[in-house]
């Protein structure tokens, strides 16, 4: 049979096209060989060393939330870790172990061979040896820990925001398991699990393995033999260990937490916290705590409950107290961004809440909330005429140590200063004068929003934008950016020492405005002169943490402790003190004390220490 031409030449056509994509293919995937054979190889493990802490010091008395994370049975008694750090009890004794820490919050806790193993919230792990404290230190960088187990091999097992990673015992490496977020491990002979935002993972001979489940988001699984249970927000699930067929569990839909204890699951019921079910098989029952609870957990085989009231264990006869009550703050958020004295009262404003004050009992501070809506998201506190006035988030109002009483005025309040006509309120709009007259960016001010103010020679105004001065109300001079005077435009803190207004900045560190009495402003311009700390470039000055106390100038920094001017009022040195954090958001001079808030909770800083707590002495 004759091929006429036209089909021999589609015929020819199709093969270069074949021949083409062919080779394309190939050229594809030599590509990619040698591309993998390029790529290094991922590290399994990294080094990791132990770096001993300075000895503590005189321990300094400070006040955190309420919240356990972890307890742990030791043959020296119980050991709880949480928002106001790690305590052991005996009896009706208590003692704090984590005074040398680098904060006061802590996430996780476990014994690996008989030593204690912390978690701060800020970051880290810590091993206790000796009665000293050691940081273990790797090249995966600071880890943000959630999850912390012994393995029956005496592994320690590391649930982390960066993965799950293994530690043996006298090891100097440190080894990445997965690098899925991890909130939660179950380990046992017969599997090893661990779950977070992202995921159920199950490891087997050092690889993860991703598991299926109803909701991807993992808040805690706990193993019962062959078979797990995985707590997830949308309820609780339960299946073979290895993997196969999660289901949802009869009675299981409202469970916000639990765990495996001596191989049945106790679930805490989320709609009022009292509920605890007990889970055995198909068997479905239910008892309830003293009070409401947020977390249960477990040791050596005893089921713990941390309630409103309380730490309580679960025993044969019922739920008893297992610890004795802290001081600590009132249930909630402990992150403190303004603190002021009412009478002998400390009373303290939170960021994401209201007011809470502790009055004085027993040589401690006894807590409670303030009721009332008037003041969320608290700016700045200021006694005045036997009160004290609130700037939050919700305007400013008055508290008079019983109730809190609205103020008028244009929006969310950011300062507050005493003059000699009343007190000034520092707003989103401008600066709002007794009178009242309000001054803004549109009268001369640098900017509207005024997060810091101070009275003295004049009215004195910090602003995202610069700093002003207000004097016969009206704007009498303003320093922007690009004047060169202010290392930073955004104005978070002023305070007037020794004849000098000091600027704090966030980003700029400090810098000392010292005026002329001769030099008159002229078209708004401040003629003074600025001296910049240059010890100090960079740091973040928190919003009203410049604070003169026994003729000393102290500064709180975001993230880099607490800082002293110098006697000589050259150079600023920093505190290597034991805050709860060390992102300090308020200060407070009292008599002999500096009060020192965190976004952690409060600590009470004697000005005329003991040597041991470095606080003591001049430079």
């Amino acid at each position: 049979m004759r091929l006429t031409r036209s089909v021999v030449k589609r015929g020819l056509v199709v093969v270069a096209v074949l021949a083409t994509a062919g080779g394309a293919a190939l050229a594809l995937r030599l590509r990619a060989t040698v591309r993998r054979a390029l790529e290094p190889v991922p590290v399994a493990s990294k080094p990791l060393s132990f770096l001993a802490l300075p000895a503590e010091g005189r321990p300094l008395d400070r006040w955190g939330g309420t919240a356990v994370e972890a307890v742990a049975l030791t043959p020296s008694g119980l050991l709880t870790a949480g928002a106001s750090g790690l305590f052991l009890a005996r009896g009706a004794a208590r003692s704090e172990l984590g005074g040398a820490l680098p904060g006061l919050a802590l996430t996780a806790l476990a014994t690996w061979r008989g030593e204690t193993v912390v978690a701060p919230k800020s970051g880290s792990l810590f091993v206790r040896r000796e009665g000293r404290w050691q940081e273990a230190r790797s090249a995966w960088g600071p880890l943000d820990v959630r999850a912390l187990v012994e393995t029956e091999a005496g592994e320690l097992l590391i649930g982390a925001r960066q993965g799950l990673f293994r530690a043996a015992w006298g090891a100097n490496a440190l080894e990445r398991l997965d690098s899925h977020p991890v909130r939660s491990i179950a380990a046992s002979r017969e599997a090893l699990l661990a779950g977070g935002e992202e995921g159920l993972l199950r490891i087997d001979a050092g690889r993860a393995q991703r598991l299926e489940t109803s909701d991807p988001w993992i808040e805690g699984v706990s193993l019962a033999g062959g078979e797990a249970y995985v707590v997830t927000p949308s309820g609780l699930l339960r299946g073979d260990a290895r993997g196969t067929a999660f289901t949802p569990v009869a009675g299981g839909e409202d469970v916000a937490s639990g765990l495996v204890v001596e191989g049945v699951f106790y679930g805490l019921e989320g709609t009022d916290g009292r509920a605890v079910r007990r889970f055995a098989g198909s068997r479905l029952t239910e008892d309830l705590l003293p009070s409401p609870a947020r977390r249960l957990m477990e040791s050596a085989g005893v089921l713990f409950a941390d309630t409103a009231e309380g730490l309580y264990r679960r025993g044969p006869g019922g739920w008893t107290r297992a610890a004795p009550k802290q001081s600590t703050l009132p249930a909630g958020p402990a992150h403190v961004t303004a603190l002021a004295l009412l009478g002998s009262d400390l009373v303290a404003g939170l960021f994401d809440g209201g007011l809470v004050v502790g009055r004085p009992k027993d040589g401690g501070l006894e807590w409670r909330a303030v009721p009332g809506s008037a003041a969320w998201g608290v700016n700045a506190l200021l006694p005045a005429g036997g009160a004290v006035y609130v700037a939050s988030l919700r305007g400013a109002a008055r508290f008079d140590g019983r109730r809190l009483t609205p103020l008028e005025g244009p929006g969310a309040a950011f300062s507050l200063a005493a003059t000699d006509e009343g007190v000034a309120v520092g707003y989103g709009q401008g600066v709002l004068l007794p009178g009242p007259r309000l001054l803004s960016g549109f009268h001369g001010l640098p900017g509207n929003q005024a997060l810091a103010l101070v009275s003295g020679e004049a009215l004195f105004v910090g602003t995202p934008s610069g700093l002003g001065a207000i004097e016969d109300r009206r704007v009498r001079w303003r320093v922007a950016q690009g004047e060169g005077k202010l290392p930073h435009p955004w104005v978070t803190a002023l305070a007037l020492s020794h004849d000098a207004l000091y600027v704090g900045t966030y980003g700029g560190g400090i810098v000392r405005r010292q005026a002329s009495p001769t030099e008159a402003p002229v078209a708004r311009v401040d003629r003074a002169r600025y001296e910049p700390f240059v010890e100090t470039e960079g740091l973040k000055v928190n919003t009203g943490c410049l604070v003169e106390a026994e003729g000393r100038l102290y500064a709180g920094t975001d993230g880099r402790g607490l800082f002293r001017l110098s006697q000589d009022r050259a150079r600023f040195e920093h505190l290597p003190l034991s805050l709860p954090s060390q992102r300090i958001t308020a200060l407070l001079a009292g008599a002999g004390v500096l009060y020192v808030g965190t976004d952690e909770g409060i600590a009470r800083v004697p000005l005329h220490a003991a040597p041991g707590a470095r606080l003591g002495g001049d430079e």
